[in-house]
């Protein structure tokens, strides 16, 4: 466990990442169509042995995962059962604290994750009429401002410094 709940998922719980991918696109994606979900699934599955992943898990059940690499968060997703009680907050301050997470791309029709991401002071800073999989849903690109992005920088530096002055 590395801390509040996150932790590491192993490559044999990659099945219950999708499932709870999946639970939670069927309870917040309504404009995406079934084909839409299988192709997804396939495309995810065969693409999270690339990205490093954490669980938020509490009680011995993952509540929701986060999917980073190369700086950018690739997938967040909560079980719906665990909407609105801080968990996707966790993650990426978990993921920019630990991992200098400052990018990240989302579906433009789901307007709860945009708005999420600009609350937490991400902002719009390219729009693409197609996702990455070139199916025509909108994405939007957003990034960390650079006051926030700096600022987290610095609190990690400074955090380091704390630690090895205790020493």
């Amino acid at each position: 466990m590395i801390g509040n709940g996150i932790r590491k998922v192993k490559q044999m719980e990659h099945q219950q990442v999708l499932k709870l991918w999946e639970d939670s696109v069927r309870a917040s994606h309504d404009f995406i169509t079934e084909t839409d979900i299988d192709d997804y699934r396939i495309m995810i599955s065969n693409s999270l042995h690339n990205m490093q992943i954490f669980c938020m898990e509490k009680a011995d059940r993952m509540q929701g995962f986060i999917a980073l690499t190369n700086y950018k968060i690739q997938l967040l997703f909560v079980h719906p059962e665990f909407y609105r009680q801080g968990i996707g907050k966790s993650l990426i301050d978990f993921a920019i604290k630990n991992h200098q997470v400052w990018m990240v791309d989302v579906n433009a029709q789901n307007e709860r994750a945009v708005s999420f991401y600009l609350s937490l002071g991400f902002e719009v800073y390219q729009k693409f009429p197609t996702d990455g999989a070139g199916k025509s849903y909108p994405v939007w690109s957003l990034r960390l401002n650079k006051i926030n992005s700096v600022k987290n920088i610095l609190q990690k530096w400074s955090s380091k410094l704390v630690s090895a002055l205790k020493l």
